[in-house]
């Protein structure tokens, strides 16, 4: 069993329930649990366990608040009518939200928060005489992993954030300006290379889950790629090891539950029938994705033709990733009120999964794939397009399809096309649009319908105008 993930999923729960309140807003956040928390190697766990708590949440406000606000604005996934009924995913979708809409706010809050929590154990668990040396490290390894997690994740998502390295000892410290991006990046290089260092490769099977050194080497290696350091990416990157592709006959198995725990994933965030059933932790992609016809869906979204027309014939993730009219899904045939309905089925387990409105598919936030293809684009940046095509042919000899030829910006467009096929649904796809500066050239080819819409700003949402009221160091996000 997933020990770790039974402990993680308990803290979960207790911490979904806290209220909203600013992050920003707290007083000595360290104190209340000072006394109780630093006095072992248990109890440090299970607050190490409540600091993953914040990279999902819980039941249907997964799929508003963080999967579709993230899949949903770019090329490959559009949205349908479950989602536009909503005003507060409306808008969002149709790029006129503003910066007192509330999806925006639960990220910012859920990611401080996280954030809040690793400060505390980078804090702390150096002064815990009952640890060994070891066993800090380890420990503050993986915190500042999980601070530069969520601190990237903000990044991706507003035009400015708040760099947060300590916990707050007065009310001023809780009053912090924006801080430039390059000093944002700066930190995040900081605390993965001290994760990639601290960490191991690999944790035994009972704390499946846990940050790794090959996840912070993936991280490191993504954030440098964004900000086009191409040598210092791939040096990173290369540096993940003991992870490969998994069998073409097996990638089904990666987003059903039946092979979750395999090499290809590199960091995920577990999901089990337990947990389910002892403390209510599930997500709902399965029941938000089909349409209602199947067993009642939400038809929150839907595969894009743009994505369908990029396929090519005998592509095994086809099968993996999106159903079409009138094919097999779990042994029925599905058929749509719109023949020309496309369901994603990646993080859908079954057909029940749509009745019941639980699913408990792992989340997986990075997998080898991802490493490759950006090994792929920041090779072609380097010149060294020979090396790129073959990270590339790699991708498609997994897909079943023939090796690529392709040079110069074919190949360079080829490598793009397999980040999106191959990542369709993981999150990926709007924010590399966007860092390659073609969002609203993609919309527009994709027929988005609210493509017309798409302006600069929202490349990125608002600061959470609450926010903005609460701290006067903060700038209000132009434009908003």
């Amino acid at each position: 069993m997933k020990l770790y993930n039974k402990l993680f999923a308990s803290f979960f729960l207790v911490f979904s329930l806290v209220s909203c309140d600013s992050y920003l807003e707290q007083v000595s956040p360290d104190q209340p649990t000072t006394d109780q928390t630093w006095v072992s190697y248990e109890a440090a766990e299970k607050y190490m366990a409540s600091t993953y708590s914040y990279m999902q949440a819980n039941g249907w406000r997964y799929h508003e608040y963080f999967y579709l606000p993230q899949n949903f604005r770019a090329d490959d996934i559009h949205p349908e009518y479950g989602t536009t009924a909503w005003s507060y995913l409306g808008r969002i979708v149709g790029f006129n939200n503003t910066a007192s809409d509330g999806v925006p706010s639960v990220m910012w809050y859920y990611w401080y928060k996280g954030i809040k929590l690793s400060n505390d154990l980078i804090k702390n668990v150096p002064e815990m005489d009952v640890l060994t040396e070891e066993e800090k490290e380890s420990m503050v390894a993986e915190a500042r992993f999980l601070r530069a997690w969520y601190h990237f994740n903000l990044l991706k998502n507003f035009h400015e954030i708040v760099l947060v390295t300590k916990v707050a000892e007065t009310p001023s410290e809780l009053q912090l300006p924006g801080s430039s991006k390059e000093a944002v990046y700066q930190q995040l290089e900081e605390d993965l290379s001290y994760a990639a260092q601290h960490l191991p490769a690999q944790w035994e099977d009972a704390y499946w889950g846990r940050a790794t050194a090959n996840a912070a080497n993936a991280y490191l290696g993504k954030i440098l790629l964004f900000q086009g350091k191409w040598q210092e990416a791939l040096t990173a990157l290369d540096k993940v090891s003991g992870h490969e592709l998994v069998a073409g006959t097996e990638y089904r198995g990666l987003f059903d539950g039946s092979m979750e725990m395999n090499s290809e994933v590199i960091f995920s965030g577990a999901f089990t029938a337990q947990q389910m059933d002892a403390l209510g932790l599930y997500h709902q992609l399965g029941v938000a994705m089909a349409p209602g016809e199947i067993n009642g869906g939400w038809h929150m979204a839907s595969i894009s033709d743009y994505y369908m027309n990029a396929l090519e014939s005998g592509d095994i993730r086809k099968a993996a990733t999106v159903v079409e009219h009138g094919e097999t899904f779990d042994g029925e045939t599905i058929l749509f009120d719109d023949p020309e309905f496309n369901m994603s089925i990646k993080y859908m387990e079954s057909l029940e999964s749509i009745t019941t409105n639980r699913s408990t598919v792992d989340l997986i936030f990075m997998r080898y794939a991802d490493v490759v293809l950006m090994q792929a684009e920041a090779l072609y940046e380097l010149g060294r397009e020979t090396d790129a095509l073959s990270k590339v042919n790699l991708i498609r000899e997994r897909a079943n399809l023939a090796p690529s030829s392709a040079s110069g910006t074919i190949l360079r467009d080829e490598i793009r096309t397999q980040r999106m096929i191959e990542l369709v649904g993981e999150g990926h796809r709007f924010y590399d649009l966007v860092r390659w500066k073609i969002a609203a050239e993609q919309l527009n080819a994709s027929g988005q319908q609210y493509a017309e819409n798409f302006e600069e700003k929202h490349q990125y949402f608002p600061i959470p105008l609450e926010e903005v009221q609460r701290n006067p160091n903060l700038t209000p996000t132009p434009g908003f």
